[in-house]
């Protein structure tokens, strides 16, 4: 391929010259117009000179023209979370039926560099925005300008104060389960680990995991909470020898990786698993599935949740703004990390 930088009408005329065929025939031919009817042993000449020339379409012009760039943004806040892959997998296949191309940023947990990621993606004319918030408590005045101007969005949970469409895991659900399945084993001193609460998908959890226990008789003030700064393993380490030295025998952990480093410490202090003590995580990952004690969880239903978001999404680039808030209920999969009875 010719790497050289050349003027793209020049390109087109010299494919003309070459194959003998009008230039109009040509950008038909590179813009796949249905409307063209040259053979496909043409339309394969034309692409290779075209690839050998160094040809490069303006979709600018082409969106501008159409009124579609045929682009999605994604924002996620977290791009090692297995769930985000998932969730960037699934998306990914759907959206390419459609001939959807996926456009992927990561905010970090950051709420200034999600607004400047919102912008940009509005202003690169991507034709519909699903977006995975930072952390809540943030006024983002951009996105409600968004929200306002009908602009195609859906976000993966709900969004404290902001009218915003989503498709959500019912994460109090999932908290509630996890908490009713460790009474359900007979844990009698249950506990939490997990991140400062300063996401929904956390404080829903969170929420859930306490109401079930307050259903049963138990007091705040009797459930043992450790909370993280971040994620690195030092610190949920950290946390999670403080959290043995209250004396739970089981813990609810926000995630599998927090889990599963909580397992490891307790393994360390002698405690029998499960015996001793009962552990569950939440998304159902697969290395929790494949850890020597499997690992219980939360599962996330996030081929279905995906699919939902997506057709929500293309509705509203079609110019169908139907409101869609949705929490598709999570599953709880038991295995030998609770199962003492």
């Amino acid at each position: 391929m010719n790497t050289k930088i050349r003027n793209t009408p020049n390109i087109v005329e010299e494919i003309a010259e070459r194959t003998g065929i009008a230039v109009s025939t040509v950008y038909a031919i590179l813009a796949d117009r249905k409307s063209c009817f040259a053979s496909r042993k043409l339309k394969e000449r034309v692409k290779k000179l075209a690839d050998e020339l160094g040809y490069r379409p303006n979709y600018i012009a082409v969106s501008l023209k159409k009124g579609k760039t045929g682009t999605i943004g994604l924002i996620v806040s977290d791009m090692n979370a297995e769930t985000t892959l998932g969730r960037l997998e699934n998306m990914t296949k759907i959206a390419h039926k459609d001939s959807y191309h996926i456009f992927v940023a990561c905010s970090y947990n950051n709420p200034d560099l999600e607004d400047e990621l919102l912008r940009e993606f509005y202003y690169r004319m991507v034709d519909g925005i699903v977006i995975a918030p930072a952390r809540f408590g943030h006024e983002s005045k951009f996105l409600s300008k968004l929200i306002e101007l009908k602009f195609p969005i859906v976000s993966v949970t709900c969004i404290e104060n902001v009218d915003i469409d989503f498709v959500s895991t019912d994460y109090f659900a999932g908290g509630y389960m996890a908490g009713q399945h460790l009474l359900e084993m007979g844990y009698t001193k249950p506990g939490f680990l997990g991140p400062e609460i300063t996401t929904t998908a956390v404080k829903e959890r969170f929420e859930g995991f306490t109401k079930v226990l307050v259903d049963n008789g138990y007091k705040i003030d009797d459930v043992n909470v450790v909370l993280v700064r971040n994620e690195t393993n030092q610190e949920i380490e950290k946390g999670s020898d403080k959290l043995l030295e209250t004396g739970v025998d089981a813990v609810f952990c926000t995630n599998d990786r927090i889990a599963l480093l909580f397992m490891k410490k307790a393994i360390q202090k002698g405690k029998k698993i499960p015996e001793q003590m009962g552990i569950i995580g939440f998304d159902d990952t697969e290395v929790g599935r494949m850890s020597l004690i499997p690992l219980t969880s939360i599962r996330q239903k996030l081929a279905e949740a995906t699919t939902q978001l997506y057709e929500s999404l293309k509705k509203k680039i079609q110019g169908q703004n139907q409101p869609c808030k949705m929490f598709i209920k999570p599953e709880l999969i038991v295995r030998e990390s609770t199962k003492r009875r």
